[in-house]
């Protein structure tokens, strides 16, 4: 698809810097690595759709450095902060990969604060960062659970995201009742599950199911047609025709379907997100927004390429949609996210990302304004370097994005404990060195 942006209505100011640089040094490490690299509310589908069911943080998450992550509102207060959040709203598509099609992916991201190994610019609000982990003796924190996640001003109407298992998943309904599966001649298959309230909205999102005999006929799908309000089209080519007593739930923001027929973040949209303080307890802050969400855009040829060959020599690499006229517009910020993994992918899906066996780094950057592009610095691309020389990188997933960005912070005298949600579009890369 062809992403096209309007200016953004958000001025570029010192605030806005610090409210997405700070978004951009959430967490430490935002997430662990899920099965299929697409992870958004929990079981999102790989290109193929065949239903792996783990999710975890993935595309634009941040990391969450103590020094960065008073955001604004943090001022003033004697404490450091104790975790750092982000909470990530996205249309994303895969470079190279039209047959995964586009879609929303939600990432709800609280971990404890964690300083970067690298700062490009310290102390600024914009330039890169990036964190080295170690899976025995200094690995990624992890997610952890801060409540319930309120998410409103999509045109699929609004969501809830709450913790279950390790990660944050947004259950639209769910239910359970006699079901069958019709395996389909391209792919798909026809769920009909008696009593279920599919919709037209449920178009674009994921169907978890459980309870089949047939293994094929049990995962995370998603949902590319309603027929009626018990039966939901998944992509499933592995479906086997079977009747059986199911359970399901249909689950927003869970990555990329297949042939969606629709942006998920339409032109205008202004996003509200609303936190019920619960779990750890880390933030009780007011709702963040409204965001104006960063608009479609259309990367460059050089910039596509590098989303899936990312260097390993320590080189510098830019990415960006700039110079290019309309293919860029203007946007409160940029980024891009780099992830890298040494976990064995043999026999995995191309977007697997496994939980790393020895090494992982993040590299996150910021750019406000300017022509759309980011240069990640020489400094930086060598923490890759080095991490593969100590314990061969298996895969890369690379991210680029255009946000809106709203910030809030915890008042006194609670820790400053900053939450950020990033609502825009964005383009995922995999690179398998």
């Amino acid at each position: 698809m062809i992403y096209r942006m309007r200016p953004s209505r958000n001025p570029n100011s010192r605030r806005a810097a610090l409210l997405i640089t700070t978004a951009l040094t959430v967490a430490g490490c935002c997430e662990n690595p899920g099965d299929d690299g697409l992870e958004g509310s929990g079981g999102g589908p790989t290109s193929a759709g065949s239903g792996g069911s783990g999710a975890s943080g993935g595309e634009g998450g941040a990391s969450s450095s103590s020094s960065a992550s008073g955001g604004a509102g943090g001022a003033g207060s004697d404490l450091a902060p104790t975790h750092g959040g982000l909470i990530s709203i996205q249309d994303i598509s895969i470079a190279g990969a039209p047959q995964a099609g586009h879609g929303l992916t939600v990432q709800v991201l609280f971990t404890a604060a964690k300083p970067p190994s690298y700062e490009e610019s310290p102390g600024q609000p914009t330039g890169c960062k990036g964190w080295v982990y170690d899976a025995q003796d200094n690995p990624p924190p992890p997610l952890t659970d801060q409540g319930v996640v309120t998410i409103s001003g999509l045109a699929g109407g609004p969501i809830e995201c709450r913790f279950q298992g390790s990660s944050y998943v947004c259950p639209v309904h769910n239910g359970a009742g006699q079901a069958s599966v019709t395996a389909g001649e391209t792919g798909t298959a026809a769920y009909a599950v008696g009593g279920a309230m599919f919709s037209a909205a449920d178009v674009g999102r994921t169907l978890r199911v459980d309870g089949a005999a047939m293994g094929g006929n049990n995962g995370a799908f998603p949902i590319v047609a309603v027929e009626s309000s018990e039966v939901a089209v998944v992509v499933n080519p592995n479906a086997t025709d079977e009747a059986f007593a199911a359970s399901y739930v249909v689950l927003a923001g869970a990555g990329p379907v297949p042939g969606n027929p629709s942006d998920p973040i339409t032109s205008g949209d202004e996003i509200v997100v609303g936190i019920e303080p619960g779990g750890s307890m880390a933030f009780k802050v007011p709702d963040l927004g409204p965001v104006v969400a960063g608009e479609a855009f259309e990367l460059d040829d050089a910039s596509l390429a590098l989303l899936g060959a990312v260097p390993l020599d320590g080189a510098s690499m830019t990415l960006g949609c700039g110079g290019q006229g309309e293919r860029c517009g203007a946007a409160q910020g940029t980024i891009v996210r780099i992830t890298s993994t040494d976990g064995d992918v043999q026999g995995a899906s191309p977007f697997a990302m496994p939980p790393p066996a020895d090494k992982q780094v993040e590299i996150q950057c910021i750019a406000l304004g300017g022509d759309g592009s980011i240069t990640v610095p020489a400094e930086a691309m060598r923490l890759l370097h080095e991490a593969h020389q100590a314990s061969s990188i298996t895969r890369i997933r690379t991210a680029f994005m255009r946000e809106g960005v709203a910030s809030a912070t915890n008042t006194a005298p609670g820790p400053p404990n900053t939450v950020h949600a990033l609502v825009g579009h964005g383009i995922l890369g995999f690179t398998s060195p």
